[in-house]
């Protein structure tokens, strides 16, 4: 199954990559994703060709051709163990590090029946450093294969939901309160996952938010455009607090200059703002039979 590597700027100017055909170089380049996370894999050129050119017309022969000039350069080394074929990716551990790797369920080289083949060059610093975690269940491209993978691109928000620890109840409450304006909206209730709760912890301890001002912003979400334009999350109201509170603070006909800005202190318990809220009802209906 195929995983994501990535390639230093210096393969390209490497002398002993520079002495292969570009076929050879687009082969090697490939079995670093057809390798597993030690950078072996079973010693087949059919295998190797279904993975590396499936939809080209080259023939596993041709592929072989491709194995046996990388083993005369040293990139790769054949062995084999109970007579079964396997190879491995030289310099493996040096250039390709890999967060959490899956342990290899293929032999190692000195575990070989007979000394490797691996030919007389020296190895080359060929391949980059990788810090993405590449294990199957985490490894995004397989996610999608296997109905796993990660749910969100930001190293700060971490969707998975399986923190044990206990949640600060500021955050627990924030989120709950933008959960109950998005199934007050229409909408369905959604999963309080560890991205909300991130989210939350972030906008009090790292943008200097409080709590009021958070409650304030998901409070005039609810009445504005913003919220019919936008999928609300707590990821997105962290990213979007700043628009949120420059339009909080421009009153509109609309609003009737009744508008609170969301960086205003606020009422954070639920009896508090159902009385603000009875209170201000009554102040517009005040105003409308005053015109």
């Amino acid at each position: 199954m195929a995983r994501i590597r990535t390639i230093k700027p210096e393969f390209f100017t490497s002398l002993t990559v520079a002495g292969l055909t570009p076929e050879q170089r687009l082969t090697f380049i490939g079995l670093w994703t057809h390798a597993d996370d030690e950078g072996r894999c079973v010693d087949d050129a059919r295998l190797i060709k279904a993975a590396v050119w499936p939809l080209d017309d080259r023939t596993a022969a041709d592929v072989e051709a491709d194995l046996r000039a990388l083993t005369e350069s040293s990139l790769i080394t054949r062995y084999t163990l109970n007579r079964k074929p396997y190879m491995v990716v030289n310099g493996w551990r040096e250039h390709q590090r890999i967060n959490r790797p899956t342990k290899s369920r293929f032999p190692a080289p000195e575990d070989a029946d007979s000394p490797p083949t691996s030919g007389n060059a020296p190895s080359v610093d060929t391949h980059a450093q990788l810090s993405e975690d590449s294990r199957p269940e985490r490894n995004r491209e397989q996610g999608k294969e296997q109905g796993t993978g990660n749910r969100d691109s930001s190293p700060e928000l971490a969707t998975r939901d399986t923190d044990p620890t206990p949640e600060r109840e500021d955050v627990e409450q924030l989120c709950t309160h933008l959960a109950d304006r998005i199934e007050a909206n229409g909408s369905k209730r959604p999963t309080i996952t560890k991205a909300w709760r991130n989210a939350a912890r972030l906008m009090l301890d790292k943008d200097g938010r409080t709590p009021q001002q958070v409650h304030a912003a998901i409070d005039w979400c609810q009445d504005s455009e913003f919220w019919r334009s936008n999928v609300m999350s707590m990821p997105k109201l962290r990213d979007k607090y700043d628009t949120l509170r420059l339009q909080a603070t421009r009153p509109t006909a609309a609003h009737g200059g009744n508008v609170v800005p969301i960086g205003a202190a606020r009422p954070s318990t639920t009896d508090q703002r159902v009385a603000e809220g009875m209170a201000l009802a009554a102040r517009l209906r005040a105003q409308e039979a005053a015109q």
